[in-house]
C-alpha cells in the first residue's frame, strides 16, 4: 500500500486515513493512527475488510476492550463486539438516533469505539458527530462561568427501556432488569478536562444527562436541553456516508455521536467494539 495519509474533512473534527491495512499494521502505523485519533477526536478508514475477530484484534491495539453491556446485543462469533442492527422485520426501527457518548452513565466511560459496517441500507444510514471541544469553547464566557463545577447524573436506563421492551428484542425485559441492576447511572461533571490533550469539553447528551445536581427540576431540564441544542448545530459535526469497507474510531471522551434513521424499512447493522476508559476529570 502507499503510506499512510490524513486527510482533515471539517474544521472542528474528522479526518480520513488512507494508505494502510488495518488487518497488518506496524508499530509506527499505531502511533500514527493514535496520534490522528487526539488531533481529530474521529477518523475513518475506507476500504478495509475485518471480521469479528480481526475487528476486535485491532481495537486490543489502541487499549483494553470493554464487553458490551447487558443492554446491548453481541456478535456470535466473538463477545467483545456489540452488533448495532436495524432490521426490515422491527419496522426499520433504529434506537440509535438520539445524540449520545456511548455508556456515559457508567463510572468509567469508554476511551472510545470502533464501527464497522456488516450491512447498508442503498441509501441513508450516515452517522454524525460533535466535537464537544468546539461546543465547549462557542460558550459565552458567562455560560462557561455559570456551569463551571457543576455535576450531572447519567442515567441510560430510560433511553435503553424502548429497546429492551421492543417484542422484537430477545430476552429484553430480563435484560433491562439485570441492566436496572449492574448500570444504575453515576454522576460527572458538565465540564471535563481531556486526560490526554488536557482540553476541556462539554459532557452532556440528550440521551443519558438525566438531572443536574444542586438546581431545581426545571432549571436542570432547560439547562441541559440549552446545552444539548447548542452542542448539536451543525458548525461542530462532521457526517460520513458509510460504504462498504469503512471503519470508524472516535474518542468518546470529547464527542457525541447520532446513527440517522432515514433508511425506512431496509436493514442496517454494524459491529462495534468499545476500549475501556477511565473516570472523567473535572476540568
Amino acid at each position: 500500500m502507499n503510506a499512510m495519509t490524513v486527510r482533515r474533512l471539517t474544521g472542528n473534527l474528522g479526518a480520513e486515513i488512507s494508505g494502510i491495512n488495518l488487518n497488518t499494521l506496524s508499530p509506527f502505523e499505531v502511533t500514527s493512527i493514535r496520534k490522528a485519533f487526539l488531533d481529530h477526536q474521529v477518523v475513518f478508514f475506507p476500504g478495509q475488510r475485518l471480521s469479528a475477530d480481526s475487528f476486535a484484534a485491532l481495537a486490543k491495539k489502541f487499549g483494553e476492550i470493554e464487553p458490551p453491556h447487558t443492554g446491548l446485543d453481541k456478535h456470535p462469533d466473538n463477545t467483545n463486539v456489540m452488533l448495532v442492527t436495524a432490521r426490515a422485520s422491527k419496522g426499520g426501527r433504529n434506537y440509535n438516533d438520539v445524540w449520545h457518548s456511548d455508556v456515559s452513565f457508567d463510572e468509567t466511560p469508554p476511551l472510545g469505539s470502533l464501527l464497522h459496517p456488516m450491512t447498508l441500507p442503498q441509501i441513508g444510514g450516515d452517522t454524525l458527530w460533535v466535537s464537544m471541544y468546539a461546543a465547549y469553547e462557542n460558550l459565552s464566557e458567562r455560560m462557561k462561568a455559570m456551569i463551571e463545577g457543576l455535576q450531572v447524573l447519567h442515567d441510560g436506563v430510560p433511553t435503553f427501556t424502548p429497546f429492551l421492551l421492543d417484542p422484537a428484542t430477545k430476552d429484553g425485559p430480563e435484560r433491562l432488569k439485570k441492566m436496572k441492576v449492574e448500570k444504575p447511572g453515576c454522576v460527572h461533571p458538565m465540564v471535563i478536562r481531556h486526560p490526554e490533550t488536557g482540553r476541556r469539553a462539554l459532557f452532556v447528551s440528550r440521551a443519558y444527562a438525566a438531572r443536574v445536581l444542586g438546581v431545581s427540576e426545571i432549571e436542570s431540564r432547560h439547562l441541559i436541553n440549552m446545552l444539548c441544542d447548542h452542542c448539536e448545530q451543525a458548525n461542530f459535526q462532521v457526517r460520513w456516508r458509510w460504504s462498504e469497507g469503512d471503519v470508524a474510531f472516535w474518542d468518546n471522551r470529547c464527542t457525541i455521536h447520532y446513527a440517522a434513521n432515514d433508511y425506512g424499512v431496509q436493514e442496517r447493522q454494524m459491529m462495534r467494539v468499545t476500549i475501556k476508559g477511565s473516570k472523567p476529570l473535572a476540568a
